[in-house]
């Protein structure tokens, strides 16, 4: 049995607490303290327990997203929530929430009121919290006692190692760890890891901590990506990216979790593969990525969806840039969105032709204003169709199931559109495929402030529409390409479009000229 267990709320984001405390409790506090003892008795009995705290965070929506999605990188067969309740100083005992769990919170709940003298509010059954409806095992969210109560907080400081020890056994079934064993002293960790064999080596992602996340960061760092990790032995946001980045490079999986694959290509000293023409340096990302979250777009708030992830600005900033060299190399598929405006209803320039003119956006010409005012248009239609997120499946409303049919990615477009765009939409297909153009995907920075549970990430059917599905989530910047293909050529397959619900914003317009600006500046040969 493996446990995976998290303290509610974080370091930023505070929880409940009494007034004052003490005597009453300060919860986020007692939640990290209360977790890190149940682990200890539960490795006390034989069970492997994993623990996390959020220390990042800095809003509630982060903070759920960080800790569940901890939870779901995680081998494991139980996830545990630690919380204390709170209500009007009055209220108290214990209680143990669930969705699919009941048994085992009767017991947990059981187990702490006997231990605490707290009264048994029972198990109760809740549909409505993000952490039991989004981890992907079976969950249980343990609320030990009421923070504002003093009764309780006094209890709760009297029995703390009795009741933890009660969490443990309900959890684990087992009474009492076995008596503590003088241990062995440990070897000393080796200093070159390359030296640690390489089977030992566990699976590790983001939320992860410890010497083998140490050894990551050093092995990253003598990469000639050179990410310049501060080698802290904790799994945090810059490691993820480093991850990504490197695996991308390496045309591997790009998910962030170093397990088998990515350890072996470290320690082989796997060489990355030769990088498109088009593709964009490290320091075009760091330089692009600064301008995109530095604009006025960035902050902007997009009817009905609000303000955009940080991933969706930077990532449509990156897949700009590599489109306008594309452009710029006489691509296919760049010259054709940077067409001029046809007299078609299907070609969304022309739908928005009024728009365009409101703002002085003229496409009358084939060149690369033109494709910038498309991906201008295209920002607030990502918005609109995704709220920026590049994992989102398709509408769960729509019947569509089958591969050629189902929507997918930023802008939920579907495989059989790719008719109206021949054969240069079948052709970023294959393009895009290709190992060496993992590292044009951009996952990393699109992902960045997005949350994908597994059903978003679930595809339909099989054959090509399903390859066209899967390869919209994971490569973005593949699925920001057919997006300008079809909205120039079958622009009436998204029906914002034609209901000109998507939001053309001169903001965007003017994110995007200071990226092209930068190109131009560092890749005088393009033109």
């Amino acid at each position: 049995m493996k446990v995976a267990m998290s303290s509610g709320h974080g370091k930023y984001i505070r929880g409940a607490a009494g007034s004052p405390v003490p005597p009453q409790l300060d919860e986020v506090n007692e939640a990290r303290r209360v977790v890190e003892q149940v682990a200890k008795e539960l490795r006390a009995r034989g069970v492997t327990t994993v623990t996390f705290h959020d220390d990042t965070s800095h809003d509630q929506n982060t903070n759920l997203n960080t800790i569940v999605n901890w939870h779901n990188k995680q081998s494991r067969d139980l996830d545990v929530s630690i919380h204390f309740n709170a209500y009007d100083g009055s209220a108290h005992g214990t209680e143990c929430l669930y969705v699919t769990q009941q048994s085992l919170s009767s017991k947990v709940a059981s187990a702490v009121a006997n231990a605490g003298g707290f009264t048994n509010r029972g198990a109760k059954k809740r549909t409505d919290l993000f952490f039991l409806n989004n981890t992907h095992e079976p969950a249980i969210l343990d609320e030990v006692c009421f923070c504002d109560n003093t009764s309780d907080s006094n209890k709760y400081n009297a029995h703390f190692n009795s009741i933890c020890d009660a969490i443990a056994a309900a959890i684990s079934g087992v009474e009492e760890g076995e008596p503590d064993q003088p241990e062995e002293p440990d070897e000393p960790h080796p200093e070159d890891p390359l030296d640690v064999p390489l089977d030992s080596r566990p699976v590790i992602g983001e939320g992860d901590e410890g010497v083998d996340v140490g050894d990551l960061q050093t092995l990253l760092n003598g990469t000639d990506l050179r990410p310049g990790l501060v080698v802290d032995e904790d799994f945090g946001a810059l490691t993820d990216s480093a991850t990504k980045n490197y695996q991308a490079s390496r045309g591997l999986d790009v998910d962030g979790i170093a397990g088998p694959q990515t350890w072996g290509a470290l320690y082989a000293g796997k060489q990355g593969l030769p990088p498109p023409p088009h593709a964009l340096s490290t320091h075009d990302i760091e330089v692009i990525c600064e301008l995109a979250n530095s604009s006025a777009i960035a902050r902007y708030s997009w009817k009905d969806r609000g303000q955009a992830p940080v991933g969706y600005t930077q990532g449509m900033a990156l897949a700009y840039a590599q489109t306008y060299r594309k452009f710029n190399q006489n691509h296919p598929a760049a010259v054709d969105m940077a067409k001029a405006r046809t007299d078609s209803d299907k070609d969304a320039l022309n739908v928005y032709r009024s728009n365009f003119d409101n703002l002085g956006m003229n496409n009358e010409s084939s060149n690369a204003n033109t494709l910038r005012h498309l991906y201008a248009l295209m920002i607030g239609h990502g918005m609109r169709e995704s709220s920026g997120r590049h994992c989102e499946g398709r509408d769960m409303s729509a019947d569509n199931v089958q591969s050629d049919t189902a929507e997918a990615g930023l802008f939920q477009t579907s495989y059989n559109a790719h008719s109206a765009s021949d054969p240069e939409f079948d052709n970023l297909m294959e393009e895009y495929t290709q190992s060496e153009n993992k590292a044009t995907c951009y996952i990393s920075q699109f992902d960045d402030g997005v949350s994908c549970s597994s059903s978003d990430w679930s595809c339909y059917g099989s054959g090509d529409g399903y390859t066209f599905q899967r390869l919209c989530k994971e490569c973005p910047a593949f699925a920001v390409e057919t997006c300008a293909l079809t909205l120039r050529n079958l622009c009436n397959h998204y029906g914002p479009i034609i209901r000109k619900e998507t939001e053309l914003r001169a903001d965007a317009d003017k994110m995007l000229q200071q990226v092209q600006d930068y190109i131009d500046q560092a890749y005088e040969g393009d033109v």
